[in-house]
């Protein structure tokens, strides 16, 4: 086995298919042990501090859920509670390399989840401060640093998407990832659909990306993701027609997002904007363009905006077992980054 101990999880691309393989064989083995592997010793005397600067269901509970159940702890305090500034300037609070160092001394490895603008390079306030923070207090630590969902990847998430199409579809390669834009006046980012086009990329699959106009990714991402479909010989497209965009599709992905001028406009023009397209959502109809398509989100979801209650429960839905993985695939990484290769070999 590869030696992943030590290594920090801020976006797919950063691991090799190998290495990421790797985290997927043990993901689908901590599944297969079913009860077993709910009262595990691997990571007792392991601490994991999370630091949730956003809300969060799923990932909170999950990552608890693993390292509790690999016979570890967790702190999960207010980080509005903490002394820590995201600001590097002084009076504003304890520096972040202050707050890494320190917290060296105590945890084991830490998972961030924080959004807010950045300014490009241009001076224009862009989503992207998470993910710079997050990479900093990773740079100042010597511990693994974990991207919970800051503004550009959550890789965590993705793994376990890309598990779940697995489990239904076997080999990727050559198959057909549709993410697409959906209504909804819920303000969300385009967080996890970046990171799934970025992982479906990487297992070889051809990936569409449906937005109207002025939605686009950002552009880094968007090369990189490109660049993905381009190394494993398939096709990355951007289309504006969502109907289209789902001929033949084999995952159906569709998730609202804001866009990248949501720093720059009021939330109510942001919201204005958004209704000119409460066409766009995932229908019974829109399914049968599909190639018999699954359907995954990660959850929660916009009952009525973003998909049709009919396909949300319907028979090609994998929601509930893709939210499951999200246990196995943490439970996967946390072990990786915190224990040496060779006691993961008898798992």
């Amino acid at each position: 086995m590869i030696n992943l101990k030590g290594r920090d999880i801020l976006t797919t691309n950063e691991w090799t298919k190998e290495e990421l393989d790797q985290v997927l064989d043990l993901a689908f083995k901590f599944k297969a042990m079913r009860e077993k592997s709910r009262s595990l010793e691997i990571l007792k005397g392991k601490t994991l501090l999370l630091l949730f600067f956003r809300s969060s269901t799923r990932t909170r509970i999950s990552f608890t859920a693993a390292m509790e159940q690999l016979g570890g702890f967790v702190q999960v305090p207010d980080p509005g509670g903490l002394r820590l500034s995201i600001e590097e300037k002084p009076g504003v609070g304890e520096a972040l390399k202050d707050t890494a160092k320190v917290t060296d001394r105590y945890v084991d490895c830490v998972g961030i989840r924080l959004s807010g603008p950045i300014a490009d390079k241009n001076g224009v306030l862009r989503p992207g401060l998470g993910d710079a923070v997050t990479r900093k207090y990773a740079e100042f630590s010597k511990k693994p640093v974990i991207n919970l969902a800051c503004d550009m990847q959550h890789p965590t998430q993705a793994m376990a998407d890309i598990m779940v199409v697995k489990e239904h579809m076997g080999d990727l390669k050559g198959k057909r990832f549709v993410a697409h834009w959906a209504y909804s006046p819920i303000v969300r980012h385009y967080t996890s659909i970046q990171a799934d086009a970025l992982i479906a990329a990487t297992y070889g699959m051809n990936v569409t990306v449906a937005y109207p106009e002025g939605y686009d990714l950002d552009s880094e991402t968007e090369s990189l993701i490109r660049a993905e479909c381009e190394k494993n010989g398939q096709k990355f497209e951007i289309s504006h027609d969502f109907k289209s965009a789902a001929e033949g599709a084999d995952v159906v992905f569709p998730r609202t997002w804001v866009s990248p001028n949501f720093y720059i406009h009021s939330r109510e023009e942001e919201l204005r904007i958004a209704t000119r397209y409460k066409d766009w959502r995932l229908t019974e109809d829109l399914m049968k363009r599909t190639n018999n398509a699954c359907f995954i989100h990660v959850m929660p979801f916009d009952r009525g905006n973003e998909v049709d209650n009919s396909v949300a429960d319907g028979p090609n839905s994998l929601v509930y077992d893709q939210a499951e993985n999200l246990l196995h695939v943490r439970k996967a990484f946390l072990v990786s980054v915190m224990v040496d290769a060779s006691n993961l070999e008898k798992i």
